[in-house]
């Protein structure tokens, strides 16, 4: 069983499934292709070459997915996953159940919170999210302000200008030191020129249209009570703002762990990244002999290096089932581990230069929402901590911060990290959230009505 129907996920999926094996892909998106590639068979856009060469050659891959043998099931949420392979998931109302022998959690990325004054406020939107208004509805905001950093940032500014959007501003915080510093991992980026010709290419292209370009911003706040109205930054002693009522935020992106870790698969803090990942060895098998973890899911690492990802790890589950040999692993799998590794090495360098600043992920105001669903600030928080609340369980007990309708994903990082900042402790040793199925929300109308899924020989039946 497959979860997510990304890059990763697809790729997986094909490979497993020319080996002869039953697959099953459950996918919470109407259509194949993951964030990166959604939508790109049916784009409701006129033209969707302006989108860009690396969103529509996700065509040729979408189309090969269909084409093999997997079952995919889409549109359905999964909510538990057991350690006997047993996977529970919602689809349109009712529970359904399916086990599996190996399963693959190719549930993508998401993208890093950005608890600044005001992000709560109804206008305040992350960037990814208005790419995702773009690729399934092709709905856009005029006059809108885009800020943050990262090559995602840029890309879908980007994509705003080819469609002949007006953009109020790229508000950039990426830190002028971090330039310097990005140059001791230069060398591997030069093993991949094209991705910096690319990166190079989408900055000139957004100074080209006229567009007004800050850069080095540092301590962004939203303006507005109940509704967003601009975006202020300090620039040489004084206080500028800019008036719109809507702003986009990104400043790159992360895991989307909360299924790894309610799976209580072994998580490390990855400094490089500024984030937690799930410990995997190369072949992306977890620290559970039956799970592996595929694509941006285990680390970010790009569309590209993910697809490569779901194909080593079907190789590697494909040996588990004993279906091929460990000696046939190395071969097939042998080009793809060399890209790679390669791509991580550019990877470095662009974690290294599109380095969040610190205040913008640890915010110090007291004012600032940190858990939007309970809408806890900073001082909810540290008036938590100082009750005894010194571990993130501890502090969702005291607070109920990361007890809401996201479970933690927007503020879990952001938790971690200030615990460790008032400890004055490193961040591994903070620790996360105890996370624990059901995953997502589930209704006890949706739990009566009860179905179980047996696939046999690449297809499936249900059982009431």
């Amino acid at each position: 069983a497959i979860i997510g129907a990304g890059p990763a996920g697809m790729s997986a999926a094909i490979t497993a499934s020319q080996a002869g094996v039953s697959v099953v892909v459950l996918d919470d998106k109407p259509r194949s292709g993951g964030q990166i590639y959604r939508n790109v068979d049916a784009s409701p856009l006129p033209d969707a070459e302006v989108l860009g060469p690396d969103y529509t050659k996700g065509a040729e891959l979408t189309t090969r997915f269909r084409r093999c043998n997997a079952h995919h099931i889409r549109g359905v949420t999964v909510w538990h996953v057991g350690d006997n392979g047993e996977i529970l998931f919602s689809d349109n109302g009712t529970t359904k159940r399916l086990t599996a022998r190996q399963i693959i959690v190719a549930t993508g990325a998401m993208e890093r919170p950005f608890p600044i004054p005001g992000w709560h406020l109804p206008g305040v939107m992350s960037a990814g999210s208005a790419q995702v208004m773009l690729k399934s509805d092709g709905l856009v905001r005029d006059e809108a302000i885009f800020a943050g950093t990262g090559p995602l940032l840029y890309l879908i500014v980007a994509q705003y200008l080819r469609l002949g959007v007006k953009v109020k501003a790229l508000i950039d915080t990426t830190p002028k030191q971090n330039y310097l510093h990005s140059m001791t991992e230069l060398t591997g980026a030069m093993r991949a020129p094209g991705m910096l010709i690319k990166g190079v290419g989408l900055l000139n292209e957004i100074r080209k249209s006229g567009t007004k370009i800050v850069s080095f911003a540092e301590d962004l706040k939203i303006l507005g009570e109940e509704q967003a109205e601009g975006l202020s930054y300090p620039r040489a002693g004084k206080e500028y703002s800019l008036p719109a009522s809507h702003i986009f935020l990104h400043q790159g992106v992360i895991p989307n762990l909360n299924m790894t870790q309610a799976l209580g698969l072994e998580h490390d803090w990855c400094k490089q990244q500024l984030c937690w990942k799930p410990k995997l060895n190369r072949w992306g098998q977890s620290s559970k002999s039956h799970i592996a973890v595929a694509g941006d899911s285990g680390g970010i690492i790009g569309a590209d290096s993910a697809a490569a990802m779901g194909r080593i790890v079907a190789l590697n589950q494909l040996v588990n089932l004993g279906v091929i040999s460990a000696l046939e692993v190395e071969s097939e799998a042998a080009d793809d581990l060399t890209f790679v590794a390669s791509q991580q090495r550019f990877r470095r360098f662009i974690d290294c230069l599109y380095r969040p600043l610190d205040q913008q992920r640890i915010p110090e105001n007291p004012g600032t929402v940190v858990c939007r669903c309970e809408e806890r600030t900073v001082a909810d928080l540290k008036k938590g901590f100082e009750l005894g609340g010194r571990e993130p369980n501890q502090l969702k007990s005291q607070t109920r911060c990361g007890m809401g309708p996201c479970q933690g994903r927007m503020c879990g990082h952001t938790v971690s990290e200030l615990l460790a900042h008032w400890r004055n402790q490193s961040v591994a040793d903070v620790g996360y959230y105890r996370l624990r199925s059901p995953m997502r929300l589930v209704t006890l109308a949706e739990l009566s009505q009860f179905t179980d899924v047996t696939p046999k020989a690449n297809k499936t039946e249900e059982v009431n």
